[in-house]
């Protein structure tokens, strides 16, 4: 699928690193296509008339790559960004086996991560899924220990570029834009 008319830009990080937020700059900024795995999750449940949460999308995430395989949702995914017309696509929420398939599309891979201390407080002030700001640090932390998260540190190595967000947003954003100066 790569293709120089326009670029890949794929996202792997910990929950609440910061993916999102530089999902919604390069859209901003660079009138980039946004995808994410949980889009397709989403329609699911809400169509399931089943409540959006985390534990939920990472259920059915689950369900669905056992029952159809493993690359199930890339699949789809990989169908919602060919047909974009953006010039900057970006794959939000890389998971599992899914990053050598968005890197043999062409994609460039970001890494954004976090200490958890700092996710922490960011995920008391977001009320993006049905369950959040309901847990405590603990639980937090025993989250880190799922099956779709366990990875993450070790795709993170795999990826072309590393951003450690953990400033302001302005110097996110010259981080990122710095990356985009340099695949230009």
């Amino acid at each position: 699928m790569g293709n120089k008319l326009f670029m890949i830009i794929g996202l792997v990080g910990e929950k609440l690193a910061g993916k999102d937020t530089v999902a919604n700059y390069l859209v901003g900024k660079y009138d980039a296509g946004h995808f994410r795995f949980t889009h397709i999750l989403d329609a699911i449940l809400e169509d399931l008339n089943l409540e959006i949460s985390r534990k939920n999308e990472i259920e059915l995430g689950l369900s669905l790559r056992k029952i159809f395989g493993s690359h199930v949702l890339v699949d789809a995914l990989e169908q919602r960004v060919k047909r974009s017309i953006s010039g900057y696509r970006v794959v939000n929420g890389i998971r599992m086996d899914e990053l050598s398939v968005v890197k043999s599309w062409g994609a460039k891979i970001i890494y954004i991560t976090a200490p958890i201390n700092i996710r922490y407080d960011r995920y008391m002030l977001r009320r993006e899924k049905a369950d959040d700001a309901v847990m405590d640090f603990e639980h937090f932390k025993q989250q880190e220990s799922g099956p779709t998260e366990l990875e993450i540190p070790e795709l993170g190595k795999q990826a072309d570029y590393k951003i450690d967000n953990v400033g302001s947003l302005d110097e996110l954003y010259k981080k990122v834009d710095e990356i985009i100066n340099k695949l230009k």
